[in-house]
């Protein structure tokens, strides 16, 4: 279980540095029932369970407030079972207010059958912030 979690997210986080988190690669790795945590207070923080609750509260208002999404620069990843810790930084990000969105993440991840089932997220909240400011 251990290594095909970590296959896993290897290949998921290659193709987000190659496309970065805009669709695709991204949504299509994340299962109907969800339960995403966007750790902090932003206005995208919060608990969100099912991956519409997801897109319409995290996703979207992200979307909306990037002209240009970051691309995932992996530090490393940590797997035990279905759970992982990937560490990575957001390189290239752009806010349509012009707000550098390169930031730090954390994930813890949960994965099965082939999709993302959980995460809990921790960002820098104070580009968040900015990002919607």
């Amino acid at each position: 279980m251990t290594e095909q979690t970590r296959h896993f997210l290897t290949d998921w986080f290659a193709r987000l540095e190659a496309t970065g988190f805009d669709g695709g690669v991204f949504l299509d790795a994340l299962s109907d029932d969800l339960v995403w945590t966007a750790t902090g207070h932003s206005p995208v923080s919060g608990t969100f369970r099912g991956k519409q609750s997801y897109i319409d509260n995290v996703w979207r208002p992200l979307d909306d407030h990037l002209s240009t999404w970051p691309r995932a620069d992996v530090v490393r990843i940590l797997a035990d079972g279905e759970w992982a810790v990937v560490e990575f930084r957001g390189v290239g990000g752009v806010g349509r207010n012009g707000t550098d969105y390169t930031l730090q993440y954390c994930w813890v991840i949960r994965v099965a059958d082939d999709h993302i089932r959980e995460v809990v997220g921790y960002y820098d909240q104070v580009k968040v912030n900015e990002l919607f400011a």
